[in-house]
């Protein structure tokens, strides 16, 4: 990796700590606050995907938690095996940074060779989002078709959604959101 620039002794001696203590780690690890944030984040990562109904998000959401899992777990053991309250906020960051790099580079690429066509270059569209407070199963399958996915979905959709607590229905053909 080539260098930018040098830093002076004094920012070396500062990092001193932090790389004794990843350099004297060894063994299994358990570090209960990355776990439980690993956690959160799986199903923050999950509740997208099923309200988008976008399977590449779901699929690179998986190597993208466990990368953002590691990251919290190295600054854990860097801290002297202490949790610090800001390195939630840098690991959501990360990970949420990580998959719209993931979706802006590949995800158009993985959606064509699975024969599925992405409308959102950039992160997967929230479809119940986009729906009306009350909505039909019309409605629903009008927004699954301009975002390119196939309206014979929509019936699983709905019992997902329902399932999870994001709508109600109301009457026969007719939901309203939560």
């Amino acid at each position: 990796m080539p260098v930018y620039g040098t830093y002076d002794g004094a920012f070396a001696e500062s990092l001193r700590p932090f790389i004794e203590n990843l350099k004297r780690a060894s063994g299994e690890i358990d570090c209960e606050p990355a776990a439980n944030l690993a956690k959160m984040l799986r199903e923050e990562c999950a509740d997208i995907a099923r309200k988008s109904q976008n399977r590449v998000y779901e699929n690179l959401s998986y190597r993208a938690l466990v990368i953002a899992w590691l990251k919290a777990c190295v600054l854990y053991v860097a801290n002297g095996y202490r949790w610090d309250t800001t390195f939630a906020p840098f690991v959501k960051w990360s990970l949420h940074y990580d998959l719209w790099c993931k979706m802006q580079f590949f995800g158009k690429a993985i959606s064509e060779a699975d024969d599925v066509e992405t409308k959102s270059k950039y992160a997967p569209r929230n479809l119940l989002a986009v729906l009306p407070a009350t909505f039909t199963i019309a409605d629903a399958e009008r927004v699954r078709a301009e975002n390119g996915l196939p309206t014979k979905g929509v019936q699983a959709m709905l019992r997902q959604w329902g399932y999870r607590g994001y709508i109600k229905k109301i009457k026969e053909g007719r939901f309203k959101k939560v």
